[in-house]
């Protein structure tokens, strides 16, 4: 459905021809300023010529464009009247691509699809288990917040700051440039309940917990952020919104998914109000915060949400109304802002993790997610209502997908690799954004493809067409291995999802490995693959009951195929 938004404020500076004339200023008041009226003038206001579309804006409109055709040809033969609306052909796809929990959707995401679970071998409440098992161990987790006497160390303050802006705020880069200074000035007061000083107490907190040096995660930094929770709840402000995103990520890097996406239902629900009601204003910064805010809540919320059965929020009814984030003045951490003489923590942190890099970064991703969201299944629609895979829109979806490469900037590109090279010879990116996008690359060539897979292992006749597109499933699989492994040790905030991508990408691999047609397909680094994923580092697993159940079910097949 269509969304229909307030109309925007004109801003202030926008004067009438009779103002201008005089060169004085105008208070822009509609439909005549106060000048006009006092003086029965006739008020005229010269509308600003349109922005034009940027770049990339442009290139994701001329995308969308082709995926509202590729939709139309997943859905039933029927006649369709030329006032048919692009929004309703989407909601029919999405009836169509949720309808019965599809076997055929992505196997690299849909954990709580039962249908996809009992493909797999496993109990179709297999999902659920998990969930419960998480929200149990959640219910324990201490979060009365309160008034309390905390002394911050400048050099603990410092560290986790750089730990923060190194680790966490590159995937989800949504803190005004002049953060730093207001970070320390907070840090240095009373800590009063309120959202300023959550927000860099949150900051500390999760710095904190992404840093190797254990020895001091434990600070109080997140209990005392939580005496704000009242405020932050009741606030309908930008800053509340980063609180509470800051909060679901503080659970994300504990490997708690489910209170992860309890908070971020909650920001994305207060952000999708303050742009609804036009809250941001007219200020260029509030409305780049706003932007960069609500793109956030959507990435972190899609990508808890994408894994998990449970309850997602309206937030995709506005991705085209909200223009693409600029992050020109996107914050990183400077040694500068600290206080002369103090010496900055010597950190291990990814390479570079550039503002420019975290920009194309953050762009890149959401060009991505909007994709996979619109249309992800090379599934169509028989006259009898039997789904069968289209091999036809499998080759659009991975034009698609070409395309999307072919845009990438040089900060961010990756080298796509060689399916032939031995594992150990496989260079991965050194910068972690290229290579969580190479992930991203292939977890959607495994999500294209898995229908014909699927097809196969259901039916046990194939075509040489078939063959070649399950190959593309296996070398897919092999080319994202490597990455995904590395990701889950370099990319905290995603680390929960990313293994169970590994989870489910492995099982689903290991299910066509065991289809006697398509058996011949598997390469010796296809089965180096399966056995590096199954030597994850279980000190990080043994931190969420959830993930070892999924270690021991991998390991378990791994031994029953003798690897």
């Amino acid at each position: 459905m269509e969304e229909h938004l307030p109309n925007k404020r004109k801003r202030t500076s926008l004067a009438c021809d009779a103002c201008r004339a005089r060169r004085t200023k105008c208070d822009s008041q509609r439909p005549s300023c106060h000048y006009c009226q006092t003086h029965g003038v006739a008020c005229i206001y010269q509308e600003p010529p349109v922005e034009r579309p940027s770049r990339v804006e442009e290139e994701l409109n001329a995308v969308n464009k082709r995926l509202d055709q590729l939709i139309s040809l997943m859905l039933p033969a029927q006649p369709v009247s030329p006032d048919v609306r692009t929004a309703d052909l989407r909601n029919e796809y999405d009836d169509l691509a949720n309808q019965a929990n599809s076997p055929f959707d992505l196997p690299s995401k849909l954990l709580g699809n039962s249908s996809v679970m009992h493909v797999l071998g496993l109990d179709a409440g297999f999902a659920q288990t998990l969930i419960r098992g998480e929200r149990a161990a959640g219910s324990k987790c201490h979060e009365a917040g309160g008034t309390r006497m905390l002394i911050v160390h400048h050099w603990h303050a410092v560290s986790a700051l750089a730990a923060f802006s190194a680790r966490v705020h590159i995937w989800y880069p949504i803190l005004p440039s002049d953060f730093s200074q207001e970070y320390f000035r907070v840090l240095s007061g009373s800590l009063h309940p309120s959202s300023e000083s959550c927000l860099s107490l949150l900051v500390a907190a999760v710095g904190h917990i992404v840093r190797e040096d254990e020895a001091v995660s434990d600070t109080p930094y997140f209990e005392t952020a939580l005496a704000s929770l009242p405020i932050i709840i009741s606030e309908c402000s930008i800053q509340s919104v980063q609180c509470l995103m800051l909060i679901a990520l503080y659970y994300c890097c504990l490997l708690k998914p489910c209170l992860a996406h309890d908070y971020c239902l909650i920001a994305s629900s207060k952000i999708q109000n303050i742009i609804k009601s036009g809250l941001e204003g007219d200020d260029p910064n509030t409305v780049e915060l706003t932007r960069q805010a609500y793109w956030g809540v959507l990435l972190l919320e899609n990508e808890i949400s994408g894994q998990l059965d449970v309850a997602k929020s309206d937030i995709w009814c506005l991705d085209e109304h909200v223009s693409l984030p600029l992050c020109q003045h996107t914050w990183q951490f400077k040694p500068e802002s600290t206080s002369p003489g103090v010496a900055t923590p010597e950190l291990a942190l990814p390479v570079d993790t550039s503002v420019e890099n975290t920009r194309c970064y953050f762009l890149a991703e959401i060009a991505m997610r909007r994709m996979l969201h619109r249309c992800n299944t090379a599934v169509q629609a028989t006259s009898t209502g039997k789904y069968v895979y289209a091999s036809g829109i499998a080759l659009e979806l991975e034009h698609q997908l070409e395309e999307w490469y072919s845009y990438l900037p040089d900060v961010n590109r990756f080298d796509k690799g060689d399916v032939l090279q031995p594992l150990e010879l496989v260079e991965i990116p050194s910068c972690p954004l290229s290579n969580f996008l190479r992930v991203q690359y292939y977890c959607c060539k495994l999500s294209i493809y898995w229908p014909a897979v699927y097809q196969v292992m259901q039916d046990g006749a194939v075509t040489d067409l078939l063959l070649d597109h399950c190959q593309i499933f296996f070398d897919s699989y092999v080319m994202l291995t490597p990455s995904i492994v590395a990701a889950f040790h370099n990319c905290q905030v995603n680390r929960w999802t990313l293994f169970v991508s590994i989870f489910m990408t492995t099982v689903a691999a290991m299910a066509a490995a065991n289809t006697p047609c398509l058996s011949g397909l598997c390469s010796p680094q296809f089965y180096q693959c399966l056995r590096a994923s199954g030597h994850t580092e279980q000190t990080i697993l043994q931190k969420s009951s959830s993930l070892m159940i999924l270690q021991g079910v991998i390991e378990e097949r791994l031994s029953d195929a003798g690897l």
